[in-house]
């Protein structure tokens, strides 16, 4: 987007605290991260994300403990879909005080919601994806832009949201912040 950044990693967590409902999960952790962080950067821009995997059956995918976890999420994909769920915050704050809502002048959270919809794909790619090793560290045990990604026959909504970042949602408030 031509944008230069500094990406500073939080150290928010992640649980949703109670929360039920996929998208204000999404917006709070999301706020969490850049409340963090702008601490740290007073009347800097500060963008904050997260995002996440609401499988078929209303669970949501955590990163897999190991292979064996790995594989009982990849197996609910087949012939199905799974929810991705990112939360967007940039706020700016200019004085940040040591309370969470103190010193926010600007701020837009908001989240996006894409479908992904696989095909039904057999436990031999299931298990050569597994030798891959691309499931570790990712929520939903796979990433679209890797190998899991043939098994998408169809996208509703942002592509981008799904690697990680809203990009359409981010681009709508940049927008709004240089026409108003």
């Amino acid at each position: 987007m031509g944008i230069r950044f500094k990406a500073v990693p939080s150290h928010v967590d992640e649980h949703h605290s109670g929360l039920i409902r996929p998208h204000a999960i999404a917006k709070v952790i999301a706020l969490r991260k850049a409340e963090e962080i702008a601490r740290k950067y007073p009347n800097e821009w500060v963008l904050g994300c997260d995002t996440f995997v609401l499988l078929s059956n209303g669970k949501i995918a955590v990163k897999p403990r190991g292979k064996a976890d790995a594989r009982k999420t990849i197996e609910l994909y087949r012939n199905s879909h799974c929810d991705v769920y990112s939360g967007l915050a940039l706020i700016k704050m200019t004085n940040c005080h040591s309370d969470r809502s103190g010193g926010t002048n600007k701020k837009f959270v908001q989240y996006d919601k894409t479908r992904l919809y696989f095909r039904n794909f057999s436990d031999k790619e299931i298990e050569q994806y597994l030798c891959s090793n691309e499931w570790k560290g990712r929520s939903g045990s796979m990433t679209i832009e890797g190998r899991g990604g043939r098994w998408v026959k169809k996208i509703e909504g942002d592509y981008w949201n799904v690697v990680g970042l809203p990009v359409e949602l981010l681009k709508k408030f940049l927008n709004q912040m240089c026409n108003g």
